[in-house]
């Protein structure tokens, strides 16, 4: 199964200087009611204080669901193919300037190292 959809907002975060750092792929704004939610997001998070792989939680329209281990991150100029250890692929697309996505390719490939594989 493939949860596809065209990001309208792509944030990248940090806290505790750098020990904390997360990647949202969201299709309302920053300041929309998580209570009313009814389209898809993806949140990918690292806490490098402890010994754990990266998460992810997501909502697919419906409903929030995560806990899956990501296997990789294809990730090109305008487009974000995640696959899960699930029968799950999200493919998100988005549109940001060259500095956030630079910020992005730097976020991603620091949470999930060799599991990033970056496209032209």
């Amino acid at each position: 199964m493939t949860l596809a959809f065209i990001a309208k907002s792509v944030r990248c975060a940090d806290a505790i200087g750098g020990e904390i750092l997360q990647v949202c792929f969201d299709t309302i704004p920053e300041s929309g009611n998580e209570d009313e939610r009814h389209t898809p997001y993806v949140l990918i998070s690292q806490n490098f204080e402890f010994a754990s792989p990266a998460t992810i939680e997501w909502h697919d329209g419906s409903d929030y669901d995560g806990g899956a281990e990501i296997v990789s991150v294809t990730l090109a100029r305008d487009r974000a193919m995640i696959r899960l250890d699930r029968d799950l692929e999200i493919d998100v697309s988005f549109r940001i300037g060259d500095g956030r996505f630079a910020q992005l390719s730097s976020y991603l490939r620091r949470m999930l190292d060799e599991n990033v594989l970056a496209t032209t």
